[in-house]
């Protein structure tokens, strides 16, 4: 909009705009001295007639009509303006803003808008803000303005915004970006608001954020409700104390909710006493203009800003400090709030009529909303970049934790992470138990130092646990040179870990000779069957265990492999579950008895892995082995004995027939002594 200098002015109620070029974008400003008539509504018949018998003054707009011979802001009047030198047939405006309180607008004795109702006294008004555009004609060149206003709340009176003229496209154009401006505006404050009440009611830490999208919602509703009055357009019936209200909120909320949310952003340099008494304050002045009629509460208006203006200085001053303290943010701040604070104490003036500027608060705190959203993305980003690292550091813990408590246990007992697990938790499944032992190890160790220990199981398991992965089992146990580990799938799985253990552990004794080391052997037992997996201990320190008689044979058959000198020994029953045991070379070594168990179960030695020397002997044996252990079987024990002696002498290796030719010469003896 551009106003030219010779601009004409309304002076003793007339104004001539014949001299006046009306461009594209210009429009003028109808202030200056209109006629007043006070105590009176006057129409346009009554100034046909001459003389008039009521008193003619002259009326400064924008302004009140209480600077007239001290008429009170209480009551109602006549305004008049002529308009002349306008071209015939063509189309004008005029834009109206709000009045105080009440109006009707004539143009030649025709009603084109009204805001409320007028009245001659204060039972039959009823006060209105709500602005807006009158388009007309005229044919003559001149109009005449008659406007009958009344004002029985307000501390102020009369026309306090000035009424601007024009072409009617520019007029109605101007107004428009008004609109448009208020409700980016009010958009972006509600926007705001939502969005930072949000973040607090997920994470209700954030206080500030709270602090933050509460000022944002009372300036939306204060937007609405001043200006072009958003609020009245979208609802004409809407109460207008109630809107006056929402126009006053900044003084009794904003500003301790704005001290409050500033001090928590620097707790170090504000004053907790202080900030208190400002909250006690404005608490005060929020209960006068709630509770108390807007005629009243108007008239304590200049005493909130004072007090607003006080919390201001205040703010600052603690800012200051923030910025001297090197405080995050603190520039940024202070520059946006002092702008802020600079469009408050301009509304404070405009609204006083002292600048002919026009409402900039919701525009500073606009330019507030952009720094606090740098901000918060700053922030946020921080955040998310520690959650980031956090999170990583957590899935390295859950790594490393995993090499304490399996992930496959976590997975059975349907936990995400060690951190779901509980005291307690169990499952019951069915599975296949391995247990491996290095033989002989008590003695191994004892030539070696505490950290060669430690380096050698170190290196032996590295080479055996792969094994046992890539069959998809998991070893659930470390118990000192031994190793129990778990086949959730067949017992073939197990089965073929066994042999590849002992596979591996024939390449790494093939090292070991390299070195100069002695050779270590590992004995393996096989069962299946159900089992329950759990955690017990308490509350401050648990473990992961498994649960089952199941497991108890496994670690037997592991013992019975030193008795029998064999590499691996699994259960009959774990045999006849296999899918592929015809393929597999093995031997029958009858029945044993098993601690903790009532009756002795038939278990078997597998013969095949590492095709040594002695693997190949008993494999060559396998039929005269078995007849021989029939015989014992049918108490035939000299037959038996004798044909073990035999199976010796091929291959004095064979530890299995040693101890059962053993074992048929004590039953013989005994039977003899009976």
């Amino acid at each position: 909009m551009h106003l030219i200098a010779e601009t004409p002015e309304v002076q003793l109620g007339l104004i001539d705009v014949s001299q006046f070029a009306f461009s594209s974008d210009e429009e003028i400003q109808l202030d200056g001295t209109w006629e007043f008539y006070w105590n009176n509504f006057l129409t346009h018949d009554d100034f046909k007639t001459e003389p008039l018998t009521v008193k003619k003054e002259f009326l400064t707009i924008p302004g009140n009509w209480s600077q007239i011979e001290g008429y009170p802001s209480h009551g109602y009047g006549t305004l008049r303006l002529k308009v002349t030198g306008l071209e015939s047939g063509e189309s004008y405006a005029l834009y109206i803003p709000e009045m105080l309180t009440s109006f009707r607008f004539f143009i030649n004795g025709e009603e084109v808008f009204k805001n409320g109702i007028t009245g001659k006294s204060k039972e039959d008004y009823q006060a209105q803000f709500k602005p807006g555009t009158v388009s007309f004609e005229t044919d003559n060149g001149t109009i005449e303005i008659i406007c009958h206003i009344s004002n029985y709340d307000h501390r102020n009176s009369g026309i306090w915004r000035s009424i601007t003229f024009g072409k009617d496209n520019v007029i109605r154009y101007n107004r428009e970006k008004k609109l448009l401006l208020e409700m980016f505006l009010s958009t972006i404050l509600l926007a705001f608001s939502l969005f930072h009440i949000g973040i607090y009611i997920y994470r209700t830490e954030a206080k500030s954020e709270l602090l933050f999208g509460l000022i944002c919602l009372v300036l939306f509703f204060r937007t609405i409700s001043t200006g072009e009055q958003i609020l009245t357009m979208i609802f004409p019936l809407f109460p207008w104390g109630i809107a006056r209200r929402m126009e006053y909120s900044p003084f009794f909320l904003v500003g301790p909710l704005f001290m409050t949310f500033l001090s928590s952003l620097f707790p170090e340099d504000s004053n907790k006493k202080i900030t208190y008494a400002f909250i006690f304050l404005f608490s005060l002045f929020g209960l006068f203009f709630i509770l108390l009629p807007v005629k009243i509460t108007n008239h304590g208006i200049l005493y909130a800003e004072l007090l607003l203006i006080l919390g201001i200085a205040y703010a600052l001053f603690f800012l200051i400090k923030a910025l001297i303290h090197k405080r995050n943010h603190a520039l940024s701040i202070i520059i946006a709030f002092a702008i802020l604070a600079l469009a408050s104490i301009n509304d404070i003036l405009f609204s006083r009529q002292l600048i002919p500027t026009m409402y900039l608060s919701s525009m500073g705190f606009l330019l507030f909303i952009f720094i606090q959203s740098q901000m918060l993305s700053r922030r946020y980003a921080r955040s998310f970049n520690k959650v980031q690292a956090l999170s990583l550091q957590l899935k390295g813990i859950n790594e490393s934790l995993s090499r304490f408590v399996p992930f496959q246990f976590l997975n059975y007992l349907k936990k995400n992470s060690i951190l779901d697990v509980n005291l307690g938790d169990q499952v019951l499944e069915d599975m296949t138990i391995l247990f491996a032992d290095i033989r002989s190890f008590t003695s191994l160790s004892e030539v070696m130092s505490p950290e060669e220990n430690f380096k050698f199981l170190n290196s032996f398991l590295s080479q055996v646990v792969p094994v046992i992965r890539e069959q998809g089992g998991f070893v659930d146990k470390f118990i000192g040179d031994a190793i129990m580990a778990l086949f959730p799938s067949t017992p073939d799985k197990a089965v073929k870990a066994a042999l590849e253990l002992q596979i591996a552990v024939f390449k790494y004794n093939e090292a070991r000779n390299r070195a100069g080391y002695r050779e270590i052997s590992l004995g393996i037992g096989i069962h299946t069957g159900q089992l329950m997996l759990g955690t017990i201990g308490e509350t401050n320190r648990m473990e992961t265990t498994v649960i089952a008689d199941a497991v108890n044979i496994a670690s037997r058959l592991e013992t019975l492999t030193k008795r029998y000198g064999s590499k691996i020994i699994i259960s009959r029953e774990l045999y006849n579950k296999m899918d592929d045991r015809d393929k597999l070379i093995s031997r029958s070594l009858g029945e044993a008895e098993v601690k903790g168990k009532s009756k002795p179960i038939e278990i078997m030695e597998l013969l095949q892995g590492t095709n040594s020397l002695p693997e190949q002997n008993k494999i060559k044996n396998i039929q005269s082995f078995e007849t021989a252990l029939e015989m014992f079987r049918d108490n035939d024990f000299l037959k038996a004995e004798e044909l073990f002696k035999t199976i010796i002498e091929k291959n004095p290796e064979d530890i299995a027939a040693l101890y059962f030719s053993n074992l048929c010469l004590e039953k013989r003896l005994n039977s003899e002594k009976i």
